[in-house]
């Protein structure tokens, strides 16, 4: 994944949002359910990376996850889906989440391919991914942008 790509793309991102009104702080985006859902990139809504949790629909999104996630997509050539993004505190302890989860940050995503093929997913992100976490497991895979670290779930 190239740094110039990238970051070329996190800017388009946050030029994106400004564009709708969405605020904006450094790299991050916040907005909730009722914030305009439109094309963040050429392949997600902005809405795709919601907070899943309904009571309390604010979202803190890192650009450079929803880049990466991007340059993923592309690089698989099929749909990917957002099962989980930003956690708050109490929504990501009702899940069970880790304590120092990046999903408390906005910096993490849940993703699964939608043709069902998460085996050529795997290898995708796994192949293209150099920087920030990896997790594995059986029906999605886990991506963030804190230090480099792999893991199966």
């Amino acid at each position: 994944m190239s740094t110039a790509t990238k970051r070329g793309l996190v800017v388009a991102i946050l030029a994106a949002a400004a564009m709708h009104g969405i605020k904006t702080d450094g790299d991050y985006l916040e907005f909730n359910a009722s914030s305009p859902n439109f094309p963040i990139t050429e392949n997600f809504r902005l809405q795709e990376f919601l907070s899943k949790n309904r009571k309390d629909t604010f979202t803190r999104i890192n650009a450079n996850i929803i880049a990466e996630v991007q340059i993923l997509r592309t690089e698989f050539g099929s749909g990917v889906g957002i099962s989980s993004s930003y956690r708050s505190p109490s929504y990501n302890r009702s899940v069970n989440g880790a304590t120092s989860s990046q999903h408390l940050l906005g910096n993490a995503l849940d993703t699964y391919p939608i043709n069902g093929n998460i085996k050529a997913w795997k290898s995708c992100v796994e192949k293209n991914k150099t920087t920030g976490g990896i997790g594995m497991y059986n029906t999605f895979v886990h991506i963030d942008t804190g230090k480099t670290r792999a893991w199966k779930g």
